[in-house]
């Protein structure tokens, strides 16, 4: 069998070889192709990602575990990846192209948020001129979900914050009611390119019923992810947590609810507590040159951290490795996620795995990630009121806090769900099950 994985993002493997600087994010994808490995002798992987103009049509390959493991071919096309709300037909003819080449048996999409997605769905579907596996030989899983993205966007923002805009904003054209028309059109993209699917996979009672809304002809498969090999190492029980460090994955926009979370430590009277961030710094404008390059949801932060009496207890980390978000997790007294809209997000298994305290919102799929009071602490969640949710998130951190036998209790049921349910193994065994069905085969 012949399968071509398209991902949003290269693989660490082709980075090398191509001497690009990757992007430790989306690491489900290189999970998965580790997990994959000892079962592509009986296969043939190619992986198509976007890279810059300089590597567009470039392709190679490497070897898996070195020489004695598998080749995977890969495949590099051109993508503006900082405008994804821009659909480029020229995509279409990139993935043509691809396709002649490698003649997959099996298409499998990851993600719906940029628009190769839409391309590799329609020159899928398209037979005119090239070679067409046809939508039923298309599998598209699902990450986030543009739709719903683009309606819980704004979730507990100020209104004045809400119709601010900062000199970057404006030049940029990237002001927070800018970025969510842009993930409205992304949306539209999305519902394309499901419909030019005839399997759509997913995790959680969410994206579900936005499979069946989103790509009502699809047939909807249960498609778990792996995480990358470093979380599933041994944690020792005399891990030293340092109770008052909080830690996050992601604020550099106002869905990842950085803003609650400083709104929910007003007035805890906690001196020692620091929030460590991994991701961009989006806050500290110290410069004249980061103070003109703030976005509007940034400068928002700074007044909060300051109102908020937080100054110096905030630390933003960068882009950190896979082993680096380790330490992050095994470290923190607690692991937070307030976002106002997510799928099935791996920073929790991630976290889980590591053994830290799990408290997130109570949105999307996460409530099917790990189940609330037995295995984290789960906060619900107004959409209109900035100050209800943020109790309600104060009150699952002071119980943490409070009571951090419980917290270990719930921790140590959640590592052991999620090393059931994230078995690389099983995970790849059941993906492998998912293509031999599209495959119409056995094997």
């Amino acid at each position: 069998m012949k399968i071509l994985w398209l991902c949003n993002l290269i693989i660490p493997q082709a980075a090398e070889k191509l001497g690009i600087k990757g992007i430790p994010k989306e690491g489900w994808v290189e999970g998965l192709l580790e997990a994959m490995s000892e079962r592509l002798g009986e296969h043939t992987l190619a992986i198509a990602f976007p890279v810059g103009e300089e590597h567009s049509g470039e392709r190679g390959s490497f070897f898996l575990h070195g020489e004695s493991g598998p080749e995977v071919t890969y495949y590099c096309f051109y993508e503006d990846t900082v405008h994804p709300e821009n659909y480029d037909p020229a995509l279409e003819n990139r993935m043509c192209r691809i396709l002649d080449e490698f003649r997959p048996d099996i298409i499998h999409i990851f993600g719906t948020e940029f628009p190769h997605a839409l391309a590799m769905s329609r020159a899928a579907g398209d037979g005119n001129f090239h070679y067409h596996p046809g939508k039923e030989k298309v599998l598209i899983t699902f990450q986030g979900v543009c739709a719903a993205i683009a309606t819980d966007y704004m979730a507990c923002l100020p209104e004045k914050v809400i119709g601010y805009a900062t000199f970057r904003d404006t030049v940029k054209k990237d002001s927070l009611k800018q970025q969510q028309e842009k993930f409205r059109q992304r949306a539209v993209n999305e519902l394309e390119a499901l419909k030019g699917a005839g399997h759509i996979g997913g995790r959680t009672s969410f994206d579900r019923k936005w499979a069946e809304r989103l790509g009502e002809n699809a047939k909807y498969h249960y498609a778990g992810e792996v995480m990358r090999s470093v979380f599933y190492e041994p944690v020792t029980e005399d891990i030293k947590r340092n109770p008052n460090t909080i830690f996050i994955a992601g604020a550099d926009y106002p869905l990842k609810g950085l803003h609650i979370l400083l709104k929910a430590l007003e007035g805890t009277k906690w001196p020692q507590v620091r929030i460590r961030i991994a991701g961009q710094d989006i806050v500290t404008a110290e410069s004249l040159g980061r103070k003109i390059r703030i976005s509007g949801y940034g400068k928002y932060l700074q007044d909060l951290i300051k109102s908020t009496g937080l100054e110096r207890k905030v630390t933003f980390l960068g882009r950190i490795s896979a082993s680096q978000m380790r330490e992050e997790y095994l470290k923190c007294g607690m692991f937070v996620c307030p976002s106002s809209i997510e799928n099935s997000p791996n920073s929790i298994v991630e976290a889980a795995l590591m053994g830290a305290p799990v408290i997130a919102s109570r949105v999307g799929g996460i409530p099917d990630v790990l189940e609330d009071t037995l295995q984290c602490l789960l906060f619900d969640y107004s959409r209109k009121s900035l100050e209800e949710t943020a109790e309600n998130l104060r009150k699952c951190i002071l119980k943490v806090k409070s009571d951090p036998k419980g917290a270990s209790e719930r921790a140590r049921a959640a590592r052991a769900r999620v090393l059931r349910e994230h078995d690389p193994e099983v995970v790849a065994s059941g993906i492998f099950t998912i293509y031999s069905e599209m495959n119409g085969s056995d094997s």
